[in-house]
């Protein structure tokens, strides 16, 4: 259960506890040890089938790359991954052990060719925010796409409050019970139009504000009786340009001291 709730959450598990490339080490440790490796010169592909830690591996590197496309990785990268993920997932393209080896340490080269880029993006992202994104993911690979939107886009929401929250502590107190469709009316051009909104307004970069109209757009799709059908391909969108608002280091309002993980 406990190794379940670390996938579930790897977003925050990667920000706050360990890299990829640790949690990767781990899982590959001392893996010529592992029983399908152990039944002679050739590996034994029953026993690689239901292997614990063969599974583990395989469980904890999918989600990784899935978590990857999302925060915008190299796609280059990611192919090559999942290409190499699909070898290990079908024992009748392994003979040997060296074969198994052999494609664990070039994903090892790939997650570590990544690893910089990922860092510097979850460290623009709250725990809290991190504990959101992470359900939203886990809602879209169990086809929950309705509750995936709504946990993305609660996200945004909730770092737009941020946002104006830490640039005006007085004129927020006005917002502060709002809903997104509410406060993102803040940054209409027609709208709130008296000088002291002129430095909330500058908050928001312009590239953002039809972005954030259209999450609250399906946001109310989702949470609400609209009869607005929610496809994967709709879900999946809506989740990439949540994380693309999140990771921009444009709108990410806090220090340092706030986005470590405790």
């Amino acid at each position: 259960m406990e190794g379940r709730d670390k996938l579930n959450s790897l977003l925050h598990y990667m920000k706050g506890i360990d890299p990829f490339s640790v949690i990767f080490k781990n899982a590959t440790k001392a893996n010529k040890t592992w029983c399908p490796f152990q039944h002679g010169e050739k590996i034994n592909l029953d026993c690689y089938k239901s292997n614990p830690a063969v599974l583990s591996l395989l469980a904890w590197t999918e989600k990784y790359s899935f978590c990857c496309k999302f925060l915008d990785a190299d796609r280059y990268t990611i192919d090559e991954m999942n290409i190499i993920i699909a070898k290990l997932k079908n024992p009748a393209s392994l003979v040997y052990y060296n074969e198994f080896k052999e494609l664990t340490n070039r994903l090892k080269e790939l997650i570590d060719y990544l690893e910089t880029d990922l860092k510097g993006k979850l460290e623009r992202i709250s725990c809290a925010e991190c504990t959101r994104l992470d359900e939203a993911l886990v809602c879209f690979e169990n086809y929950c796409f309705y509750a995936s939107i709504v946990m993305a886009v609660s996200a945004v929401e909730s770092r737009i409050h941020e946002l104006i929250r830490k640039a005006d502590k007085a004129i927020y107190s006005r917002f502060a019970k709002f809903t997104l469709g509410q406060i993102i009316q803040v940054f209409d051009e027609n709208q709130y139009t008296g000088k002291e909104y002129s430095r909330i307004k500058a908050l928001m970069p312009a590239k953002h504000k039809p972005l954030i109209i259209l999450l609250n757009q399906y946001r109310v799709f989702s949470a609400h009786p609209k009869e607005e059908k929610i496809t994967a391909q709709i879900a999946e969108s809506v989740l990439h340009l949540a994380f693309n608002f999140m990771l921009d280091a444009a709108v990410c309002p806090y220090s340092k001291k706030e986005l470590a993980c405790h």
